[in-house]
């Protein structure tokens, strides 16, 4: 049944998801663990700081051409990893058209303030 169910997506997709089953229960909880950390060591500065949200580039530039990929996720593999919220608003358009976007994140289960904090932002964006 996996397979079948695997034939459904793309090649590099599938090969991620057999790659994602193969993991040991050991790295897993390794991984869950660090996952822990790394958000609590996010956490603690944003408390210590006054810290509501991180702001920054969606990405390195501009929205890819074409529909082929969604862009490289480097600017929000923190978020991921760490669990916690983060949303793009629009921010403008490169020189030739194709979007650009602010990144904002928030702490851990804090989604409501971080979506609240969005529509004001882009709503400020949005005015000329």
């Amino acid at each position: 049944m996996v397979c079948r169910i695997l034939e459904q997506y793309r090649p590099h997709t599938a090969g991620l998801i057999q790659t994602g089953q193969s993991v040991s229960a050991e790295f897993a909880a390794e991984a869950r663990a660090a996952q822990t950390n790394v958000r609590r060591r996010v956490e603690d500065v944003m408390r210590e700081r006054g810290i509501d949200m991180w702001i920054s580039p969606a990405a390195a530039g501009p929205a890819p051409h074409g529909l082929e990929s969604t862009g490289a996720p480097w600017m929000n593999l923190l978020w991921t990893f760490t669990g916690q919220p983060a949303i793009t608003v629009p921010a403008g358009s490169s020189a030739d058209g194709l979007p650009l976007g602010l990144q904002m994140a928030g702490a851990y289960g804090d989604d409501e303030r971080l979506l609240a904090w969005a529509g004001v932002v882009g709503q400020m964006l949005r005015q000329p």
